[in-house]
């Protein structure tokens, strides 16, 4: 297939690109930066210069695909659901619309932190902005196009990550102690990114897939409670593991945490086995624990 992609040379787009590549697939890839061009193009991608604010450059783009992956978002926690959320929404319009009537496949991104409990791909909702993305995207479902969102688990983790295990250790390093907040515990899962790109492969390849299909991709099959992922930090870097309480400690939180004291309000303990069942994914790689305790993160 030709396959146009958004978010080529970020994180996930990194690993993307390749395991497309290796299946036969020509990829023509947007790029903001010189850098970014010239780091694909090295890897035989074809690039269209431009951003997430060129809804034109994306129209056509994807009017000349047999498929499009929309990995790019601008990631403004100060601004989450203001800017970079309404070019998101534009840039789906964008390019879901070239592919109206074509029955071609557009493949979305979201979200699965904030799903509540053991949710699965059918019971769940995203929360916030990514919502929005995902009722956009699936608007064009009646139009001819073929519609798949993926939701990410909050740690799509692997040698290279610069997300939110890498600034979790940042700010342990920089308070000289891990933590975790004691009386509002949550859980997370996570994803290898070598998984996921092979999930963003098959989500394009297997036409079972029903049209407006969710998919997770999320590998931990059980929840990992943050007091685990703070502890294996701690133990990782031969810190103090302190447990907040989150209203007598509230300012001593803010200050380690940062920007990042308001993600740990959000669960992810969703599931993932709709996702495998219909799209014959098998993740293969290390669990986000096992990659914390083992992987690359203390290298």
């Amino acid at each position: 297939m030709k396959v146009f992609i958004t978010g080529a040379s970020g994180w996930v787009g990194r690993h993307v690109v390749p395991e497309l590549q290796s299946h036969g697939h020509e990829i023509t890839a947007l790029a903001r930066s010189d850098s970014s061009a010239d780091a694909l193009e090295k890897q035989g991608v074809k690039v269209i210069r431009g951003g997430l604010e060129d809804t034109d450059i994306l129209h056509s783009a994807a009017k000349e695909s047999d498929a499009v992956i929309h990995l790019a978002y601008i990631h403004d926690f100060s601004d989450y659901g203001g800017k970079p959320a309404q070019i998101d929404f534009e840039a789906i319009k964008a390019m879901a619309s070239a592919l109206e009537g074509t029955n071609k496949i557009f493949v979305g991104t979201s979200g699965a932190l904030g799903l509540q409990g053991e949710q699965t791909e059918k019971d769940s909702s995203a929360g916030g902005p990514r919502k929005i993305g995902e009722e956009i995207t699936f608007s064009f479902k009646e139009k001819g196009v073929k519609t798949i969102v993926i939701r990410l688990a909050p740690s799509i983790h692997g040698k290279g990550d610069k997300g939110f295990i890498p600034i979790l250790i940042n700010f342990s390093k920089k308070s000289g102690y891990s933590a975790f907040i004691e009386n509002k515990p949550i859980n997370w899962k996570g994803c290898h990114v070598k998984d996921a790109s092979i999930l963003y492969r098959l989500s394009i390849e297997n036409e079972k897939i029903p049209n407006g299909s969710i998919l997770h991709g999320i590998s931990d099959e059980i929840g990992i409670p943050f007091s685990e992922i703070a502890k294996s930090i701690g133990n990782n870097l031969s810190l103090e593991i302190k447990a907040f309480n989150s209203i007598k400690d509230e300012d001593e939180i803010k200050k380690h945490f940062d920007w990042m004291a308001m993600i740990l309000n959000y669960d992810c303990n969703a599931k993932n086995q709709i996702t495998k069942e219909i799209t014959g994914w098998i993740p293969k790689e290390k669990g986000l624990l096992e990659d914390i305790n083992t992987g690359s993160y203390f290298q």
